[in-house]
């Protein structure tokens, strides 16, 4: 039996439809700079600009709940809102947080307290945030969103992206947190015990700060979240396309069991975290400076294709 995202309870295309619907609703002030990846906004009212976005864990929580992974709890808070600021070319410096729980706990307090390692590891500070006892709308359950901050040190030039440039992928150290809804089905349904499994499903999302330093030599940067490969991949090329060999990995064979190819790049990030833009005589440069791999070019059309040779 193959699974779906949607028969999981998410719809992308809903979500999408959504964010455009949002999106229609407001107007942006003059003071929020043009951004086409919509991984974070750029605020101008400050020199030099202030960089902010918002996400969350999803539903990975409750394994973590369950297992008290609280280090990679905190590990996927901060990394899915700090790869985010990197993508559009900030430093990431503060971070706020909220909690909606049930009721305050002890499970709470070891979250903050591994948040807080988390964010000094990376040089972050954790500046504000809220904890809300709401139990009227958390029974048993719980929330955490992060809030994440930067500065502005360089505009990534996604609309000088061609048809040639080299795509570079950085490994993820698993399924990040996206997906999980159907990760959680597929357990549940095969009665899987993930102790068992031969790698670390619950491994915390990698937070990318080496890519901060390549900000003169990428012309894209692709954080692999929700809508998998395929959307972080046209964030940034736009109306272009990509020729790209995703390298096998142990956790995505896993889950090619039991998803189709076509769903799982539609979801997860088949074990590339991160996809760099660059061109073709600045590649060996960039290899030397970080662990990824050649998987591909920018092209006029799409092939994605995994455990092949690369791009």
């Amino acid at each position: 039996m193959k699974y779906t995202y949607r028969e999981a309870g998410v719809d992308v295309e809903r979500g999408e439809s959504f964010a455009k619907t949002i999106k229609s609703a407001v107007k942006l002030p003059e003071w929020v700079m043009k951004e086409p990846t919509g991984y974070a906004s750029i605020l101008t009212i400050t020199t030099p600009p202030v960089v902010v976005t918002a996400d969350g864990i999803g539903t990975k929580l409750i394994l973590h709940r369950k297992h008290g992974t609280w280090r990679y709890a905190a590990e996927d808070l901060v990394g899915m809102n700090y790869n985010d600021l990197v993508c559009v070319g900030a430093r990431p410096v503060a971070f706020l947080d909220y909690l909606g729980v049930e009721r305050i706990s002890e499970e709470h307090e070891s979250f903050i307290k591994e948040l807080v390692n988390v964010l000094d590891s990376v040089d972050v500070k954790l500046v504000g945030g809220e904890t809300a006892e709401m139990p009227d709308v958390y029974r048993g359950d719980w929330d955490a969103v992060g809030f994440a901050v930067g500065v502005l040190e360089k505009r990534i030039p996604v609309d000088k992206i061609k048809e040639g440039d080299v795509i570079v992928g950085i490994p993820s150290s698993g399924f990040h947190s996206n997906g999980w809804s159907l990760i959680r089905r597929i357990i549940k349904e095969e009665s899987i015990k993930i102790e068992e499994l031969p790698f670390e499903l619950l491994k915390g999302t990698r937070i990318y700060r080496e890519v901060i330093e390549l900000f003169d030599l990428v012309k894209g940067i692709a954080h692999v979240t929700g809508g998998g490969v395929v959307r972080a991949l046209k964030r940034v090329l736009g109306k272009l396309g990509a020729h790209v060999s995703l390298p096998k990995r142990d956790f995505v064979d896993w889950i090619l069991k039991y998803v189709d190819f076509n769903e799982a790049v539609n979801t997860f990030n088949m074990g590339v975290g991160m996809f760099l833009i660059v061109e073709k005589q600045k590649v060996d440069e960039v290899l030397a400076r970080v662990d990824g791999t050649v998987v591909g070019k920018v092209s006029s059309d799409w092939r994605i294709e995994y455990g092949g040779e690369g791009g």
